[in-house]
């Protein structure tokens, strides 16, 4: 155990005493020291890729942010408003890439702030909004994200920007997608693509395409999501957009798991996971690590799976993406299941449902609720597992019947 590990269990035991007797205390402790198993022969049986994955060093990005700073105090005396506009909505869109989410939130207000009451900016305001939504949505802030792309798209419903239109459709889509609540997605998106269809703009559409694809995946419709995923690749490659072909890849990788063709959907999540290193795509690598880690279970290889976890972890945690956290904790449930470390698996399935519950996010507390639920059958306690089960069941369901 590390210093800080031991300094957080330290201070949680000193504020345990003003609640427990001095034994249920004790006993509280042990079970948060339970750890997992350690798989120190690691090194031995991976791929020199598999290796470099695992062992990639994600800087803190104090560089980006120095020259980004410098950038920004340049420009605003070089550029005209417009221009200066238009920057600081690409550089905004760059932190919110590498992950410095926080930094982004920053420009963006800065240009909200500059741009003030003028109507004539309010396409830019429009983006802005837009781009903040996405930030809140990353961090399952739905209330926050709701709020900022109805002012987006009252931004542009005033300036008549049907591209922005689409855009904030697109993201209503993902924000319903994320809760759950597919068939609202499916609507959303297809309401975006309709703005869309007078316009060039591959890349909106090629965004939305990717979104049908997920939630096709999701419904079953194999044969449908390739094609929207193969026809968002190439709009893709015409822009030379790699990072987003790197989701694109990713997205592949999680219909090929639902396939159960494992060796397949690892294949696009290396080809994921090396573009978004490439390009700086930290969302995107923690998202991949995450196939990759269950892919793992699957192929029994549980000291991979392991590993790829913890890096999705420290790549989660860096981003405060608390979805990817839960399903973390799902993986790693199925880990432990696995090595019948049934204490310390059901843990990691509570608090997967935990903040599934808390975030409102109803498909994935219904798969983190069907592993617990098997697994306390395993464990003959069948009578827990039965509620587990059945509000899984009730959610899978519901997914089929308003497809």
């Amino acid at each position: 155990m590390n210093s800080s590990t031991e300094n957080i269990i330290e201070h949680v035991k000193k504020v345990l005493v003003n609640f427990l007797s001095q034994s249920d205390t004790e006993e509280f402790i042990k079970s948060i020291q339970v750890h997992a198993k350690s798989f120190s022969d690691l090194n031995d049986k991976i791929s020199d890729l598999d290796k470099e994955q695992v062992n990639m060093n994600f800087t803190e990005g104090i560089s980006e942010r120095v020259i980004v700073d410098k950038i920004i105090t340049l420009a605003e005396r070089l550029l005209l408003k417009e221009k200066y506009l238009d920057l600081l909505l690409e550089l905004a869109q760059y932190m919110i890439k590498i992950g410095n989410q926080s930094y982004a939130l920053e420009i963006l207000t800065d240009l909200k702030n500059f741009i003030g009451s003028e109507e004539i900016y309010r396409v830019h305001n429009g983006e802005a909004n837009l781009l903040v939504s996405k930030i809140y949505w990353a961090q399952a802030q739905w209330d926050d994200c709701d709020f900022y792309l109805n002012e987006a798209y009252n931004n542009f419903k005033s300036a008549e920007f049907d591209k922005g239109y689409a855009k904030c459709e697109n993201m209503f889509g993902t924000l319903y997608g994320e809760k759950g609540e597919f068939k609202k997605a499916l609507a959303h998106f297809e309401a975006a693509l309709a703005y869309l269809k007078k316009s060039d703009d591959i890349a909106t559409q090629a965004m939305i395409l990717t979104n049908l694809g997920i939630i096709y995946t999701i419904y079953g419709d194999f044969e449908k999501a390739i094609w929207n995923y193969k026809d968002a690749i190439e709009k893709f490659q015409k822009l030379n957009d790699k990072s987003r072909i790197a989701r694109v890849y990713h997205n592949l990788g999680m219909l090929y798991t639902r396939m159960n063709e494992y060796y397949l959907a690892l294949e696009h999540f290396n080809n994921s996971i090396t573009l978004s290193i490439e390009n700086q795509y930290l969302s995107n690598c923690a998202v991949s690590y995450i196939g990759k880690a269950y892919i793992y279970t699957k192929l029994k290889n549980l000291p991979l799976a392991d590993a790829f976890t913890d890096k999705a972890m420290e790549l989660a945690c860096k981003l405060n993406d608390t979805l990817s956290i839960a399903d973390i904790y799902r993986i790693k449930g199925i880990i432990q299941s696995n090595l019948n470390n049934f204490e310390l698996s059901e843990e990691f399935f509570e608090s997967s449902i935990r903040l599934n519950d808390d975030f409102e996010s109803q498909y994935n507390k219904a798969e983190s609720s069907q592993e617990l639920g098997n697994l306390l059958t395993e464990e003959n306690r069948k009578e827990e597992a039965k509620n587990h089960l059945k509000s899984a069941d009730k959610v899978f369901k519901s997914i089929k019947k308003n497809k």
